[in-house]
């Protein structure tokens, strides 16, 4: 399975998540309607409403911009507006948005190519339960020089120690 696939894969799975996310009354319900209308391809719906959310720090916002930003849905292809939103998910601990990072990383696209940072985003993500990130790791892995390895490996760490594992 290709890095990319897995990227779609993973975002299939946060829409299944995020489908039984939604609370009457909440910053949930808002996340729910703009999850509805990304649905159903009323981009512009979805961005404005987790727009909002997204500058209030609500990781599952910020990952939805993101992918929407790499993919085109309702907005131009922006790599660089991609990394942005998805770094600020993955930073708030969206296992889905540490993964669309890593990917970035991977291909260089919106950031500078980086297997090293690839790996160790990607390995966040799947110590953080998503389970396609190990597809990611693996493959970056497989890239990398003996002391690039090592390097991914620190990253990892620090990575951990500063922005935690999803509890």
């Amino acid at each position: 399975m290709s890095v990319a696939r897995a990227a779609m894969l993973a975002f299939a799975a946060v829409v299944r998540l995020w489908a039984g996310t939604a609370d009457a009354g909440t910053s949930d319900d808002d996340f729910g309607v703009g999850l509805s209308a990304f649905n159903r391809g009323d981009y512009r719906t979805a961005l404005k409403k987790w727009q909002r959310l997204a500058e209030q720090e609500d990781p599952r916002s910020e990952e939805g911009i993101g992918f929407m930003y790499h993919r085109g849905l309702g907005v131009p292809v922006d790599d660089g507006a991609a990394a942005f939103w998805l770094r600020r998910a993955a930073e708030h601990g969206q296992p889905e948005g540490q993964l669309m990072f890593g990917i970035l990383f991977y291909y260089g696209r919106g950031v500078t190519q980086s297997y090293v940072k690839a790996y160790a985003w990607c390995a966040l993500a799947d110590s953080n339960g998503n389970a396609d990130a190990a597809l990611c790791s693996e493959a970056a892995l497989e890239m990398m020089s003996d002391h690039d390895r090592e390097e991914a490996f620190r990253l990892v760490v620090d990575l951990r120690r500063q922005y935690g594992t999803a509890r």
